[in-house]
Formats: structure tokens, sequence, C-alpha cells
């Protein structure tokens, strides 16, 4: 009824607020945001196994390691990039996430559901690698600003997505959108780095995935330097 789909919608807000600092709940408040156009009891156990979560660990705190007497601050921003290959059931659509860390401080992650329906896993995967780019491009230049100068390095699992960025052009894959091209230059000049990581080595997956078990998600929270 309308007054349950008010207090979801509320409650729901208000987990996605909290999910800028908790990234142990941003691709599950992703979700429930979801779906306000169309709310069901489901919706409604979905809300609850979030807050219960949120009652059994109410505080999560992020450790900030200053370095070692005489060595100098990290000078590389690290993204890990990570994608969910058609993780909506009814729409087919990917959601891309990852994380950027500076030396071993968090500073920013994301989830998001990518608006483009990849027909393939190295089609999302090179997808949830631009956003990235985009996002440590968008880092890289703030932290200029503050008389930073730090060069920026990009990590993925996947393999197919690494080929498709390295390329030149479209190859055979030929329904890839072009607007997402701009990454091939970009790491051609040296603008940044890509590198492949193991799939249980990329702190990503904790952004993609709702199936993660209570051990995969603390030790994706050691890797962030997050502990509860």
């Amino acid at each position: 009824n309308r007054e349950e789909a008010t207090l979801f919608r509320a409650s729901a807000a208000r987990a996605n607020c909290l999910s800028q600092d908790r990234p142990d709940i941003n691709f599950s408040t992703k979700q429930l945001c979801r779906e306000f156009g169309s709310l069901n009891q489901k919706s409604f156990l979905r809300l609850k196994r979030l807050v219960r979560y949120l009652v059994r660990f109410l505080r999560l705190v992020y450790e900030y390691k200053f370095p070692p007497k005489g060595q100098a601050p990290a000078d590389t921003i690290e993204l890990y990039v990570d994608t969910d290959f058609a993780g909506f059931r009814e729409t087919r659509r990917s959601t891309s996430g990852g994380v950027a860390l500076v030396g071993s401080c968090n500073i920013k992650h994301w989830s998001k559901t990518q608006t483009t329906i990849a027909l393939s896993s190295g089609e999302a995967e090179y997808y949830g690698m631009v956003k990235g780019a985009s996002q440590g491009i968008g880092i890289q230049s703030l932290l200029a600003d503050m008389g930073f100068n730090v060069s920026l390095q990009i990590n993925t699992d996947a393999s197919a997505a690494k080929g498709i960025a390295t390329r030149k052009g479209l190859g055979k894959v030929r329904h890839l959108d072009v607007q997402d091209l701009w990454i091939q230059q970009r790491l051609r000049n040296g603008d940044f780095q890509l590198y492949k990581v193991k799939g249980e080595e990329n702190p990503g997956d904790l952004f993609t995935k709702a199936s993660l078990t209570q051990h995969r998600i603390e030790g994706l929270l050691n890797m962030l330097n997050c502990n509860y």
C-alpha cells in the first residue's frame, strides 16, 4: 500500500546515502533503489535483509596508514574494476563496480547499472573498464588541482576486455558501442597503465555480486583496509 511504499523509499534512500561510506552495502542499496517504480512484498524482504546486516555490523572502520618514516607517499591511483554480466534477468543489463585506492587508502567506490546492454561478458567488462577509467581520470585531475601529480593504474580480471582496450578500433567486436573506444587512444598515449589480476584478488568483486558469502565479504573488505 501507499504507506509501505513511502516507508520503503525513505529507508532505501537513507541506505543509499549510507552506502557512500559503506562499500559492503553499495551493491545492495543500488539494487533496492532500482525497485522504486515496481514495489512488492519481495522488495520489503530485501530491505529487511539489509537492515539485519546493518544491525549485525553497526560500524565499518577505514584504516588510513601513514607511510614508513623516510618513505614518500603513494604516487599512484590504483583502480580495481569488475562487472557482473547480464545480472538483471528481466533487462539483461550488467553492473559495473570498482574501487580507487591511493596506496592502501580507499578513497572512492561505485556500483552502477550499465546503460548499454552488453552482448558478451568481454563487452560488459570493457564497459566497466571505461567507467573505471573515467572515475580515475577525474580523481587524478582533482589531485592535480591540489598539487599532487600521480599516475593512474587500472586493474581488471578480464582478459577479453584488456584485449579490446589494447587493440586499435573495433576488430571483430562489431556490436561494441563506438563512443567508448576513447580508452584505446588514452592507453596508447600513456595516460594510464592497464594490468591483469586474478579474480580472487580483485576487490571490485564486492560491488557487482549479491551471492557473496560473509567470509568473502570480509576478505574483500580487508583488501580495502576496512574492518568491522
